[in-house]
């Protein structure tokens, strides 16, 4: 088996090299959205046989000038490269590491047009099995695999096969996620893996619903109500905002602002009637969680009723007393 070092700095150079620099167009709404100035952190991932690099945080900026983007593009190999300055968090250089951004992959692609982006990478890239990655409204990305990929000079080593995922974040083209795994295309065990993560994005790749509580349903009778409220505790890692309806209508909004924070609905002195109170609480990433606690309020005719009923069981009950004291004096 050859060294895992050499065969995954192949495998991430085939794969960041087929992943070249968007060229922007203004006929086709394409522009860089960042400046040279702009610095990027990512943590780094690196293992295979003679290799292993745990949790390397690197970062990468952008030479200046940027280079222009052409006014039509309609093929991916003619997206401009951007050169990078890229080095290890206690500022060492990358050096041969570097081999693996400069040369290879497009950390940067224009924004503004990903539908024209998804088709000429799609048309004009020989892989095996491509696929875009589903839309979304923070990332777009795809994934290939193959096991006899070519660019240039570089290619897949013999008996080997990649299996490859990249994405972008939309707002400004750099890249947020890149993996590359080599597999032993016989007997299909793992023989390296390379994955980039963007630091700071967490927030837009978050999946998960926030956790909301679920009061329990209240009832009272008109008018004798003391204070009583609704209680919501949501949490999530990444809190946005909330908004509270009664019986369908907006009734108060306002920003979540973290795990640990309550919303209280006051729901005492009401008419009588039935009211269903829904909150909807929503994270940075449009993940939303809801809930609905129903309140009674009961006439106080109702009460009336029930009062009188209460009283005339107590009389009947006198009564049937009175009577049967009466009988034993008697007898």
């Amino acid at each position: 088996m050859k060294g895992a070092k050499v065969l995954v700095v192949v495998l991430f150079l085939s794969v960041m090299l087929s992943c070249p620099l968007v060229i922007a167009q203004t006929n086709q709404g394409l522009e860089w959205g960042f400046s040279p100035s702009d610095e990027y952190h990512f943590m780094m991932n690196l293992e295979g046989d003679g290799m292993l690099i745990i949790n390397e945080e690197i970062y990468v900026n952008s030479s200046d000038p940027l280079p222009t983007i052409p006014d039509s593009l309609d093929n991916w190999t003619d997206i401009p490269w951007v050169s990078l300055d890229a080095y290890f968090s206690n500022g060492t250089d990358l050096g041969i590491y570097v081999l693996l951004f400069v040369t290879a992959l497009n950390f940067q692609l224009p924004i503004g047009n990903w539908t024209l982006m998804s088709s000429i990478y799609s048309t004009t890239l020989d892989v095996d099995h491509f696929a875009l990655d589903a839309d979304d409204p923070y990332f777009w990305g795809y994934s290939w695999d193959d096991d006899d990929f070519e660019y240039g000079v570089i290619s897949v080593e013999e008996g080997f096969t990649i299996f490859v995922h990249v994405d972008y974040f939309k707002e400004d083209g750099y890249l947020s996620h890149y993996s590359v795994e080599s597999y032993n295309t016989t007997t299909m065990v793992k023989e390296g893996e390379l994955t980039l993560d963007r630091l700071g994005l967490g927030q837009y790749r978050d999946k998960s619903v926030p956790v909301l509580n679920h009061p329990d349903d209240i009832g009272y009778f008109e008018g004798s109500s003391s204070g009583e409220n609704i209680t919501w505790t949501p949490s999530d890692d990444y809190p946005l905002s909330y908004e509270v309806f009664a019986n369908g209508t907006a009734l108060i909004s306002g920003d979540w602002n973290s795990s640990s924070e309550s919303i209280t609905v006051l729901v005492w002195g009401l008419d009588a009637g039935q009211y269903n109170y829904t909150i909807v609480v929503s994270d940075f990433a449009g993940n939303t969680a809801t809930d609905t606690v129903m309140v009674s309020v009961q006439s106080v005719d109702i009460l009336d009723t029930a009062m009188l009923a209460i009283i005339f069981m107590g009389a009947g009950i006198v009564i049937v007393v009175v009577t049967l004291g009466y009988k034993r004096l008697r007898s």
